[in-house]
């Protein structure tokens, strides 16, 4: 079983059944709420009657496309297809919003807004640029310590349960064109997020480790499934001082192919409208920084930002694959 030693003193049973103000919190407890980089799902947790407001702002780059691990010069692709995509990015603006209602379980919901713009080349040489932008798909996850004392240092083993509901739209089209999967705002089913994570902690230093899936569940109105995805990150995390820390963290993302397909995408035109070349696999180092707010009225408050590019891409295709990402985070705690 994981153990872990005490912060400071122990709570009476009657002092923890009362939620606290958290200007009264040790900075001990506050950074033990924030030991975690800003981009791990589901894996921070509160105390009984701690709120957290935050915003996230994630970006993608891809500039090169793959097929498997080898890149694909774009006259190549324009071999065997009439189109080649030359660039994509990815921008997300996340708001969410965490409650406790016990020590042990911590509930949370991520309402996202997401912004893509993808660009083209024909073989006769036309340039052009996609853009959709709109809400994506809702989800909520509650996290449960199933191992460790949520107040302590030490190890803690969280169960996460949640899932997505399907409110971003899957029918963006530019003029007559529907546009490919990647460009959609949400994948139109109702989808589960299970997972297990795992945290330790000592009094400069943090270090953790999830699995997380996405399992997606019957078919969508456009006759598809997107295909399940797998997460796997390991990290640590160092408080150098009571306002800063560092982090690093290696994430491993996998998915897989398309189940049937829309109707509307044609896979002879363009390989993003083949649904049987939509899997692949990446490895991301991620290097971090995290600001904290230790005292006075806006104590409670985190900035993170974390960066970081791919080590490994193997990917069907041809298609587009990652060049770099950022994450930019502000929360609020309180109780």
């Amino acid at each position: 079983m994981l153990s872990g030693n005490r912060l400071q003193a122990e709570p009476t049973s009657a002092d923890a059944s009362q939620p606290q103000d958290l200007t009264g919190l040790s900075l001990e407890v506050l950074l033990h709420e924030e030991i975690t980089p800003v981009n791990v799902l589901g894996s921070h947790t509160h105390l009984q009657g701690g709120f957290m407001v935050g915003y996230r702002y994630m970006f993608m780059e891809m500039g090169h496309n793959l097929e498997g691990t080898r890149e694909v010069p774009q006259s190549e692709v324009l071999q065997r297809y009439p189109v080649v995509h030359t660039s994509m990015s990815l921008e997300m603006h996340m708001v969410e919003l965490m409650y406790a209602p016990s020590d042990r379980l911590t509930l949370m919901a991520m309402v996202p807004f997401q912004v893509n713009n993808m660009n083209h080349l024909t073989r006769a040489g036309a340039r052009f640029t996609d853009t959709t932008s709109g809400l994506g798909d809702l989800s909520f996850m509650g996290l449960y310590t199933l191992l460790g004392d949520p107040r302590g240092k030490g190890q803690r083993l969280l169960l996460n349960a949640g899932f997505t509901a399907p409110t971003g739209d899957l029918d963006k089209t530019m003029g007559a064109r529907h546009l490919e999967y990647a460009m959609q705002l949400g994948s139109g089913t109702f989808d589960l997020l299970p997972g297990i994570t795992y945290l330790g902690e000592s009094d400069k230093l943090a270090w953790g480790a999830q699995v997380l899936g996405t399992v997606r569940l019957g078919t969508n109105d456009r006759d598809y499934r997107l295909g399940d995805r797998y997460r796997l990150s390991a990290w640590t995390q160092l408080k150098v001082v009571d306002w800063f820390g560092p982090s690093l963290r290696l994430d491993w993302h996998a998915w897989d192919d398309i189940h049937g397909a829309d109707p509307d995408l044609d896979p002879n035109r363009n390989p993003a409208f083949d649904a049987r070349k939509q899997s692949g696999e990446r490895l991301d180092v991620m290097a971090g920084l995290n600001f904290f707010v230790p005292h006075g009225f806006l104590k409670g408050t985190r900035l993170a930002v974390e960066g970081g590019l791919p080590v490994y891409q193997n990917l069907d295709g041809p298609n587009m694959a990652v060049d770099w990402l950022l994450t930019v985070g502000l929360s609020f705690s309180f109780h």
